[in-house]
């Protein structure tokens, strides 16, 4: 049976109600004279998005106040629109994900204005609110930083490919498939950053997260992406085992080219007597 989507209609309207609901908060914030800046961040400050994208919005407070935000994040975004359901779990948090009734959702991130510095992650950024240009600079300075691997970015890599490797066959070996399917996801995904790297593109998902690496979104080209779809499997010890083994030669590969990208050691002969003690 095929998937028959009856949601459609709305999904549609999606980019109308997200104007709505940051029109919204806008209208509120801008209002406190306690909210000094405020950036929109995401897919739809970069250009990027589609109808399912959410709204990530970063509130820049006087830092005296800056707790009472925290403590109120969830009655100040229930301004902004008829909220279903929140998934914020811890109180203390800067941020609060708002479900809303209309199939939107937003982010919405408080921080005082001296935890707002040029960096990569900010590049691309669009600042929506600024009366005393506070954090228009900094977006400014961001949108010139270039991304290039380091030596501790690849090490960090090269150490959390071998642990999932060897996670992997441990969780196949006590028959814990969905965890064994879980290590073999991150495998995939570290390969996946792994090729950003390789390009010099900085992945602004963050680890572990899958959104924009597949799709029209995706930066990949049809060679990575048939290369991905390859490895997919279902709950069957031999295929999960097989699978990581036919992704080997990849990490190989990528391991010596980000290693003499970054001037380190490869390390091969040493890696490759890590992995066959699980292959």
């Amino acid at each position: 049976m095929g998937f028959a989507n009856k949601h459609l209609e709305r999904d549609l309207s999606l980019p109308k109600y997200r104007e709505a609901h940051l029109k919204s908060a806008l209208n509120d914030l801008t209002s406190d004279p306690n909210v000094l800046a405020i950036y929109k961040a995401g897919s739809l400050a970069r250009g990027n998005y589609d109808n399912y994208s959410d709204i990530d919005l970063h509130i820049i407070v006087t830092l005296d106040k800056k707790a009472d935000f925290i403590k109120a994040k969830r009655n100040r975004a229930a301004n902004w629109g008829n909220v279903l359901f929140y998934e914020d779990f811890n109180p203390a948090s800067p941020v609060v994900v708002t479900h809303y009734d209309s199939f939107v959702k937003i982010d919405s991130w408080y921080h005082s204005p001296e935890e707002v510095i040029p960096s990569i992650w900010l590049k691309g950024y669009k600042v929506l609110y600024d009366p005393s240009n506070i954090i228009s600079e900094v977006i400014n300075e961001s949108s010139y930083k270039i991304y290039q691997p380091s030596a501790d970015e690849v090490e960090f890599w090269r150490g959390k490919l071998l642990a999932f490797i060897h996670e992997t066959y441990r969780a196949v070996m006590r028959g814990e498939i969905f965890y064994a399917l879980s290590n073999l996801d991150r495998v995939r995904w570290l390969v996946v950053s792994g090729w950003y790297m390789e390009m010099e593109q900085h992945l602004d998902s963050p680890y572990g997260v899958w959104s924009k690496i597949e799709g029209e979104r995706s930066r990949l080209d049809h060679g990575q992406l048939s290369l991905l779809e390859s490895w997919e499997c279902g709950r069957n010890r031999e295929k999960i085992m097989k699978t990581i083994n036919g992704i080997i030669p990849e990490i190989i590969r990528l391991n010596k080219h980000l290693s003499k990208q970054v001037n380190i050691e490869h390390n091969e002969d040493h890696i490759k007597r890590i992995i066959d003690m699980v292959i």
